[in-house]
């Protein structure tokens, strides 16, 4: 595998005849004033053609569901490896994304043990070709009618905090900015903007008859 990825006469957009080599495993930047090729050469002629080699690897049948990629316009391009594209823009997923999920490479991964990972049976917590047995804790179970129906997932709940279910952060509202727990609704409890005992929900609350209106509401019950 050579070390470096050589470029020999790219023509994408505005580039005229660029050659040059990068070399791998080596932090390489390209900078330069605006219009000047930065995208030309990184984005449409080298992560391009690495896409592009990658979709070649699918089956026709899949390959036809995908968007057909053209060539970029150079003349030699070699010692190509998977390109990874991070954007200056936020990326997608939801705050149970990975590195893994959110950059596809899970799909390659996937790809990689289908081809030269061997079948086996193992306990019922095992991982085979990177995903979760349907005995896994990640297993999802759904029953229709007579049919059973088992899919795995990524997301196992095995050790998930039961609080914020694992999404690290809560979110909860803050009953105090309702109302006043101390006060009666015939005393203005209700602190919400709008809301007053003299308005619509107020009468209601008072006709009810669910309800002491002159009754702090820290001593309702729980019925109340």
């Amino acid at each position: 595998m050579p070390e470096v990825i050589r470029v020999h006469g790219a023509r994408v957009n505005n580039l005229k005849d660029v050659s040059v080599e990068i070399p791998k495993r080596k932090l390489t930047v390209f900078t330069g004033v605006s219009g000047s090729g930065k995208s030309s050469l990184v984005f449409d002629t080298i992560a391009a053609e690495s896409q592009r080699l990658i979709n070649e690897t699918y089956s026709a049948f899949l390959q036809g569901f995908m968007t057909t990629l053209a060539r970029p316009d150079v003349d030699v391009l070699e010692g190509l490896t998977t390109a990874i594209i991070v954007d200056q823009e936020r990326m997608g997923g939801n705050a149970r994304s990975t590195v893994g999920t959110a950059t596809d490479a899970n799909a390659f991964l996937r790809i990689l043990f289908s081809r030269l990972g061997k079948p086996h049976i193992g306990p019922p917590n095992a991982y085979s070709f990177n995903v979760p047995s349907v005995r896994a804790s990640g297993a999802i179970t759904v029953e229709r009618g007579n049919r059973t129906t088992q899919r795995a997932t990524f997301n196992r709940l095995g050790g998930m905090c039961p609080r914020c279910e694992g999404m690290g952060t809560v979110s909860d509202i803050d009953l105090t900015q309702l109302y006043d727990d101390s006060k009666s609704l015939n005393e203005g409890a209700i602190t919400i903007p709008g809301y007053s005992m003299d308005g619509w929900y107020g009468r209601i609350f008072r006709g009810s008859g669910f309800f002491d209106p002159d009754k702090p509401i820290r001593k309702y019950t729980k019925k109340e």
